[in-house]
């Protein structure tokens, strides 16, 4: 069985706070153990740590948890004795079910910068050379070198840190950073080794013993473990070129993460910290964060389909009101209804649409506003996933594909008139379908659509419609 253990302490005496600190607003620490759960090979995650927080995210990310003794949770400890302890632990409990551990991924709660494909191939490498102790992360800082290190002297002067002979002939060295060679440092993004790394770390080489002595190189760029505050905008620059924020289900949370014509029909709307907000879309949590910042909004509650998606929920907004249900469901509620109703990105979900669309209205307080996604066309509608469907992964391998769907533009405004609305505004574009969808359509209208609620003091009529979509849809009402 693989397995991969995290360590992760409660303090941090240079960063204070730091495994939990915000990093693309997320805590810290959810980056690796995100990480770990992404990987096809890796069985289980067990976390080390004293702190409840961490332990409470590694809870939520299906991990097991193991109690970091307090004399393990001082700034004097070792991490590798943290790492022996964690791994003897993991050793016990694997014994009682008649299991073995094979290899061991360690991670770090401040080491993030590392990637599923990095350990998959770490892991590969070790089945593939059985005379390996390890295969660990390491980047090229060649401007580093031992060659330009110094320490200072008695006297207040610079001295080589390393007799400069240990690199060969001092005749042969320069100014120039690559004059000794490339130079490579463990990042501490993963160090993936087999169990006599752990049951015998005395033999390894300093100063990372749990690395033991033949230590393979899993090759990368830029990676690093955090101890200082600056760091957070390399690692976060790492972190999105590496795709690694796209393994978590909620991308956007920032009101510049979507789209101009969400923000345009959104920015329409009358908002404040008062407004009563409820997400039903396909960024939940995040949309809360986005009108906090945009609006000053605060009365948000958003709807999930699972725990594992409310725990994600809670560890970007832990204030946000957070319930299991679907679109539809009817066990939502707040007194006096909602003056936002939000399902951006539910353009495929055909139980929103419409059935899910009228409940989602008639939960709007009087004069509240729904807003949502869809895709237009002026030729027939499409629902049907054997014609038209965008393939997606599920879980940590498979691929499956869902319905790419696309709405006959005078369908989707019968439907909107038929909720009786004081007015329909739709803001949209002409675009080209996603280059993982297979669909017969070469172009469709991407659309935002607000649909508002009557006031109570308003009389029946039709409603108002104001389309800015490009031709020919904005003459079709």
């Amino acid at each position: 069985m693989i397995c991969a253990l995290l360590m992760g302490r409660e303090g941090s005496s240079g960063f204070p706070g730091k495994n939990l600190y915000p990093v693309l607003g997320r805590p810290m620490v959810v980056y690796p153990m995100a990480v770990a759960n992404a990987c096809p090979s890796v069985d289980r995650l067990f976390v080390s740590t004293d702190s409840p927080a961490i332990k409470e995210l590694a809870r939520q990310a299906g991990a097991e948890i193991i109690d970091r003794p307090a004399y393990l949770a001082s700034k004097e400890a070792l991490g590798e004795d943290v790492y022996v302890h964690g791994y003897r632990t993991i050793k016990e409990r694997l014994a009682t079910e008649g299991q073995s551990v094979e290899l061991v991924v360690l991670l770090m709660a401040n080491g993030v910068t590392v990637t599923p494909q990095s350990i998959e191939e770490g892991i590969a490498a070790l089945r593939a050379n059985p005379e390996a102790d390890s295969a660990v992360t390491v980047s090229c800082y060649n401007m580093w070198s031992p060659l330009r290190a110094r320490k200072i002297n008695a006297r207040g002067y610079l001295d080589p840190f390393v007799p400069f002979e240990t690199f060969g002939d001092p005749k042969k060295l320069n100014c120039d950073r690559d004059s000794q060679g490339d130079v490579w440092f463990a990042d501490m993004g993963t160090s993936i080794v087999r169990p006599h790394c752990l049951d015998h770390i005395e033999t390894g080489l300093l100063p990372q013993k749990w690395m033991g002595r033949k230590i393979l190189p899993l090759l990368q760029w830029g990676g690093l473990d955090v101890d200082e505050p600056w760091q957070i905008p390399g690692i976060e620059a790492w972190l999105q070129a590496h795709e690694v924020d796209k393994l978590f289900r909620v991308q956007r949370f920032r009101w510049n993460h979507f789209y101009d014509s969400e923000r345009a029909v959104l920015s329409v709307l009358r908002m404040d910290r008062h407004s009563r907000v409820l997400d039903l879309g396909s960024d939940p949590g995040g949309l809360g964060l986005a009108l906090r910042e945009r609006f000053g909004v605060v009365r948000y509650a958003a709807v999930v389909g699972d725990q594992g998606q409310a725990s994600e929920v809670k560890e970007l907004y832990p204030e946000a009101e957070v319930m299991i249900g679907d679109a539809g469901t009817e066990t939502v509620a707040m007194e006096g209804g909602f003056d936002l109703i939000a399902g951006l990105g539910l353009d495929d979900d055909q139980e929103f649409f419409p059935a899910g669309l009228r409940s989602a209205f008639e939960r709007l307080a009087p004069g509240g506003t729904l807003v949502f996604t869809v895709r237009l066309t002026t030729a027939v509608t499409i629902c049907d996933v054997t014609r038209s469907y965008q393939s997606v992964r599920a879980g940590k391998s498979a691929m499956v594909r869902n319905p790419y769907v696309v709405r006959n533009i005078g369908e989707a405004m019968s439907v909107l008139r038929g909720l009786e609305p004081a007015r329909i505004f739709a803001f949209g574009y002409i675009g080209i379908p996603s280059s993982a969808a297979q669909t017969p359509l070469k172009t469709v209208c991407f659309c935002v659509i607000a649909v508002t609620r009557r006031r109570a003091d308003e009389q029946p009529a039709e409603p108002k419609v104001q389309l800015e979509l490009p031709a020919p849809f904005d003459a079709l009402t």
